[in-house]
């Protein structure tokens, strides 16, 4: 266990939810005094509650992108099922937008999907010496996951893709896919292909928050603020002094915002505003009913553009990217959209009257790097937000590189967040 030194500074980490706690972990581990403060009254409450559970590092790239602009076009025509834009006049949306746009060619693509794999992978590996260091346990495998196609040219082209720096990767035609997992004959006849990925890893994004919330409470001094609404600042020398809420102040040397996508709306008052919009996503999750029937790995339907995984006895089941603003009621016709898919593949396998359904907000970036780093303007206040649908995936590799900004050391990996003028990034 590591001792908690004297010289260590006092921080408040303002966010509970996955990325909030591996960075309060990695602070505590170092030696800091911290406080997290979220307004929910557990952890794991917001985008972490119940997302799809696979740390998809073979799912690491830039949504945008070349093929972007007709994708959005089509959403907003209403003829992409699985992308919705509910709030078309939202001012935040086109302001994010018109950047989104201009991460939209093809060197950008390639620069801002290199950053997020890198990532990606570093995450994992933090995952894996948090798990080994905590022993926590939150229904985790790493045995890795399966990337399907229905359509034959987009498999062949994510095949001709592969490079040598995709190691990990091995594409089977559907034939090969189904012998090697009989569970996947459930798609056969729309099944054209995929990727069996060894680098990928699976687990309970909820239960490893709540888990590590409860040993960091055993193992640390690292202390809670449930329920506790940050009404504002008190800044002096250029400094955040206190982070003050409805019951009074929380002092601290050092100030981490991992709010998600409340992160705005806190750093407005020290003058920045990152470029992060909440993109809903939908989930359902359905107690198993027929083990021989559910696939060994987590998949990613990328036709469909769906993500399963099985959770112990239970199958999650998400998808959809929706552009409602902060609006995060789940929608009627969105869940059903996720119980035909399961109805069409896994009927019989899975207690289809029984679904759970939930819609969470993922706090996504134009470019899908996340800001990591300390700002300009307050140099005692950091960001770690924005890491989109990756963040279960990013989050113990993100903590980890923001602890060595803090440190005055160099991350390995660099050059993974995104980049503004007024931050000093990674």
């Amino acid at each position: 266990m590591h001792d908690q030194q004297d010289s260590g500074q006092r921080f408040a980490v303002i966010g509970a939810g996955v990325v909030g706690l591996t960075t309060a972990y990695h602070l505590a581990m170092r030696g800091h005094q911290v406080t997290v403060i979220d307004q929910a009254e557990a952890p794991a409450s917001g985008c972490s509650y119940a997302n799809a559970g696979i740390i998809a590092v073979g799912h690491a790239e830039s949504w945008a992108g070349p093929a972007a602009p007709r994708q959005m076009l089509g959403a907003v025509l209403g003829r992409a099922p699985s992308v919705k834009i509910s709030k078309l006049l939202d001012p935040d949306l086109w302001r994010w937008g018109l950047a989104f746009l201009r991460h939209c060619t093809a060197r950008a693509h390639a620069t801002h999907s290199d950053a997020m794999a890198r990532l990606s992978r570093h995450g994992r590996r933090m995952l894996q010496d948090l798990e080994q260091a905590t022993g926590l346990d939150f229904d985790q495998d790493h045995d890795g996951a399966y990337y399907l196609y229905g359509d034959r040219a987009a498999y062949h082209a994510r095949v001709k893709s592969l490079s040598d720096g995709d190691q990990g990767f091995v594409p089977l035609s559907a034939s090969e896919l189904t012998q090697r997992d009989p569970a996947l004959r459930a798609f056969e006849g729309t099944l054209r292909g995929g990727l069996v990925s060894s680098v990928d890893s699976k687990g309970d994004c909820h239960r490893f928050t709540q888990a590590l919330a409860e040993w960091l409470q055993q193992n640390t001094t690292v202390t809670f603020c449930y329920g506790t609404s940050v009404t504002g600042f008190r800044r002096a020398e250029g400094r955040v002094q206190a982070v003050q809420t409805p019951s009074g102040e929380i002092a601290c040397d050092q100030l981490v915002v991992a709010a998600g996508t409340g992160t705005p709306a806190l750093t407005a008052s020290l003058g920045v505003r990152p470029l992060i919009y909440p993109v809903k996503g939908y989930s359902a999750t359905y107690t198993i009913l027929d083990d021989s029937r559910i696939p060994q790995r987590p998949f990613v339907d990328e036709t469909n553009l769906v993500a399963v995984t099985r959770l112990g006895d239970r199958l999650r089941v998400t998808g959809i990217a929706e552009f409602a603003g902060h609006d995060s009621s789940p929608r009627a016709d969105r869940a059903a959209h996720l119980d035909g898919y399961v109805a069409r593949h896994f009927t019989g396998a899975v207690d289809l009257d029984g679904a759970r359904h939930w819609a969470g907000l993922r706090p996504s970036t134009p470019s899908g790097r996340p800001y990591i780093g300390q700002l300009r303007n307050t140099p005692n206040v950091w960001l770690n937000a924005g890491h989109g649908q990756l963040g279960w995936t990013m989050a113990a590799g993100a903590a980890q590189v923001l602890c060595d900004l803090v440190d005055g050391v160099r991350p390995a990996p660099s050059d993974v967040s995104e980049t503004a003028s007024w931050l000093k990034s990674a």
